[in-house]
């Protein structure tokens, strides 16, 4: 993988501290619900759409990212870049 700089590392580490923070403040309300049944349902809502619907927004600003590098590049490079093989390269401009 290629070297990360001290504000790369500094991204990383806010998004995990930003996570954590996220997450307790999630589980703390989705434990103050009293009924067990709305309590599971608030749980599976949060795992079932919610998380998806994150996870997808973040892809979408990865593949952006991945179609930046690869203005201009091989994809050899940018999977060098990346540190990913050039076939996850190649799957992530394809959206997948």
């Amino acid at each position: 993988m290629t070297d990360t700089s001290l504000s790369d590392q500094q991204a990383c580490d806010d998004l995990r501290i930003l996570t954590a923070e996220y997450t307790s403040a999630v589980r703390a309300r989705i434990a103050d619900v009293e009924d067990p049944v709305a309590r599971e349902r608030a749980a599976r809502l949060f795992t079932d759409q919610l998380l998806p619907d994150v996870a997808k927004a973040v892809k979408d600003v990865r593949i952006a990212a991945v179609v930046e590098l690869r203005q201009g590049r091989t994809l050899k490079q940018v999977s060098a870049l990346m540190g990913l093989s050039v076939p996850r390269v190649d799957q992530l401009l394809k959206g997948k």
